[in-house]
């Protein structure tokens, strides 16, 4: 667990009608991650069910995000860190739908300590993906935006894995607009346009606990989201912002 003396990790975890895992989710955070559980933020995107409720009766902060977005939750989240004067060292984004596993917080806080990068990425290609966990559309729409990245900026990853952890400092710099499914894409691509240190490691990815995926739980959702990235990537390969 965390102590004064330690960096400051704050967590942020987007829900939207999660009321189904976010418990136990949440627990197994908490439980497993070596974080404290005033380190987690939860912001609850617009959500119609009890995801609310039910993250205020485990007594976790959270905060109201009404404008469907993994963006907007995201940046409902800055802007309140920001406006509170609070200065984490390092800010992390996970799922609320149990797919993550807790262990893998714990490796990538020391990666981003021991090797002094800006923004560590969780592999689940170089991980153990779950059967059934990654849709064949994910799978490809991954590869393919890793080919683009090795093509235009000659360096090699293996997936946008939406478990990650950035420094504060390094998230500022970068300026962070996307509201929707670009979120990802656009912190990798502005690290690497403003030369930051992005590593990789291996972490385990397990099928969400219960619901469908808000991205791949249907063909045509999977489809618009790979064009908001493949977009959200050209536009800012061309013009930068």
């Amino acid at each position: 667990m965390q102590n004064e003396e330690e960096n400051k990790i704050i967590c942020i975890i987007p829900a939207r009608d999660e009321e189904k895992s976010i418990e136990q989710a949440l627990t197994g955070l908490i439980k497993n991650s070596g974080l404290n559980q005033s380190d987690f933020l939860v912001v609850n995107n617009a959500s119609k069910d009890q995801t609310k409720t039910i993250v205020n009766r485990l007594g976790i902060k959270i905060l109201d995000c009404p404008k469907i977005g993994y963006g907007n939750a995201c940046l409902v989240a800055l802007e309140m860190i920001k406006k509170s004067n609070l200065t984490p060292d390092y800010i992390m984004f996970c799922d609320a739908d149990g797919s993550d596993d807790p262990k893998d917080i714990l490796s990538i806080i020391k990666t981003i300590k021991d090797s002094n990068a800006d923004l560590v990425i969780g592999s689940r290609t170089l991980g153990v993906a779950e059967f059934g966990s990654l849709s064949s559309i994910q799978i490809f729409g991954n590869a393919l935006t890793c080919l683009l990245i090795q093509i235009f900026f000659r360096k090699k990853f293996t997936d946008m894995g939406p478990l990650r952890i950035i420094r504060y400092d390094s998230l500022l710099q970068l300026e962070m607009k996307d509201e929707t499914w670009g979120w990802n894409i656009e912190m990798h691509v502005k690290a690497l346009q403003n030369q930051m240190k992005i590593l990789e490691i291996p972490v385990n990815y397990r099928k969400r606990i219960a619901g469908v995926s808000k991205i791949s739980g249907t063909y045509s959702m999977s489809v618009r989201v790979g064009i908001k990235i493949l977009y959200t990537f050209f536009k800012l390969l061309l013009f930068g912002k």
